[in-house]
């Protein structure tokens, strides 16, 4: 809106103070004209009052109330027309306007109010038609930046300088993705506790808050219905509408980048899930051959193998964390997601970020995570059964690291030579020997191959596994390991 001070320099000698100073730098709401000796009840404040003084005495009382009046309801200035009434300004309405701190103008006969009228509604079109230049100018700049080479960031260096303050890009979990300026991370960390509210309250609520005497507005990010991240901004208050409107268009710049990248993340995420499943019922070879025809790494030669489920299907959600949470790249792990339940599989290098998300998310949702040990790509289906039995058992909101248990089978032969021999099926001829205690023809019959066939399979198993199958307590554990695997 105009200033008094901006208006009577674009009116000039149509409208000047009395006291020839500088006028004081208020806003002008709109200009009013009456000659009522108490005009208050039809102001709101902020105006620029014109009387022709018909009403004024020329008794100092009578002004002195008549400019309280005035002043106390906010009005921005009083301006006299002289001529009709007043041909020059009354010294006691100059005093008074002087006591009550009320700007004094005048207005020269024979320059109609009108005159001042129609210069205020321009100059008020022309600051409306800067500010709709300024917007428009931020938000092409917006769009400028969601599309170039790193929208986030540009995004939100953008809104920060529109807004004149700071903004900051956070994920689901208040994790703080992209924040400007960088020193203001205090700010955005702030507000952890709206955000759980937000949470709570669905993928469209939106909170105002005051944080260090600031405004600070912090809107959701939805794509399909779910929630993606947070955006948040702050500024000295009050926030301009403009302001809200410009953190409003970021928003939706961000959502559309994000439901741009769910949809890259779901075709990349269905590509690295096909050959999870392949590796997982062990077609090692055909695994690794779809890998290379689509671009991904080819997997290590061991691994370990992550399995979560819960009691909600919450496969896709657990996904959507690592990639949101983790750096670019690590988290973009080959998994298999089925109803209820999601198997991960995680090289050495990633493995420590992967199994801080994954602890986060099984304890929010009270899920079953069990991690294997380390064990040779090319035997995972042979794993998988006993990791899914495992699984099944384990204790809800916590991740059982298999590699990391000691019990019954502490201290047992070592059966990852024997799982991965490929010449002959020596876990076939170990399971049928031990099953039927040692009698050689009925584990032959079982086998339908010779008993020295069999002989000669257990004996390669016995220097497979460095231990002797026939000493009680090998036997024993070698067996129930096998049984945990689901093998025996």
């Amino acid at each position: 809106m105009p200033r008094l001070a901006e208006l009577s320099r674009a009116l000039g000698p149509d409208l000047r103070p009395v006291s020839g100073g500088p006028l004081p730098d208020r806003v002008v709401t709109g200009v009013h004209v009456s000659e009522l000796t108490d005009p208050t009840p039809y102001l709101e404040g902020g105006e620029l009052l014109l009387t022709t003084g018909l009403g004024l005495t020329g008794q100092a009382a009578q002004a002195r109330s008549y400019t309280a009046r005035l002043a106390g309801k906010g009005v921005a200035a009083l301006g006299l027309g002289l001529g009709p009434t007043h041909r020059e300004v009354p010294a006691v309405l100059a005093e008074a306007c002087e006591a009550a701190g009320l700007p004094l103008l005048v207005v020269p006969d024979p320059t109609p109010f009108l005159a001042v009228a129609r210069k205020y509604w321009s100059l008020l079109a022309e600051a409306g038609q800067e500010e709709l230049n300024a917007t428009l100018g931020a938000h092409r700049e917006l769009v400028r930046a969601a599309a170039g080479p790193d929208p986030v960031s540009a995004v939100v260096r953008t809104l920060a300088g529109a807004v004149e303050g700071w903004a900051a890009r956070l994920t689901p979990q208040g994790h703080i993705v992209e924040v400007w300026p960088p020193e203001r991370h205090g700010g955005a960390r702030q507000i952890a506790g709206v955000l759980a509210r937000l949470r709570a309250a669905g993928p469209h609520s939106s909170a105002t808050l005051r944080i260090d005497e600031e405004d600070v507005v912090v809107h959701p990010l939805s794509s399909q219905g779910r929630l993606t991240g947070f955006v948040a901004t702050g500024c000295r208050p009050p926030m301009r509408a403009r302001d809200r409107q410009l953190v409003l268009a970021a928003c939706s710049l961000l959502a559309l980048r994000d439901e741009r990248r769910r949809r890259d993340a779901q075709a990349s995420r269905a590509a690295r899930g096909a050959v999870a499943r392949l590796l997982l019922l062990g077609h090692d070879d055909a695994a690794r051959a779809l890998a290379a025809d689509l671009g991904i790494p080819a997997p290590p030669s061991r691994l370990r193998v992550l399995g979560v489920t819960g009691p909600t299907e919450g496969g896709p959600d657990l996904l959507d964390a690592l990639e949101q949470t983790l750096p670019r790249g690590r988290g973009r792990v080959l998994a298999a997601a089925g109803p209820g339940e999601v198997w991960l599989l995680l090289a050495d290098r990633h493995r420590p970020a992967i199994l801080a998300v994954v602890a986060d998310f099984v304890v929010t949702r009270a899920a079953r995570a069990v991690l294997s040990r380390e064990l040779a790509v090319r035997d995972l289906a042979l794993h998988l059964p006993a990791l899914r039995a495992a699984l099944d058992r384990a204790d809800g909101g916590s991740v059982r690291d298999l590699a990391a248990d000691v019990g019954p089978f502490a201290g047992s032969p070592d059966l990852e030579p024997l799982l991965s021999y490929a010449r002959a099926d020596l876990v076939g001829a170990v399971v049928a020997y031990l099953r039927h205690r040692g009698h050689w023809e009925d584990a032959a019959r079982e086998l339908f191959v010779h008993r020295n066939t069999l002989r000669h399979r257990i004996g390669t198993a016995t220097k497979v596994l460095g231990a002797d199958l026939d000493d009680p307590d090998v036997a024993s554990t070698v067996w129930l390991h096998l049984r945990e695997r689901g093998l025996a």
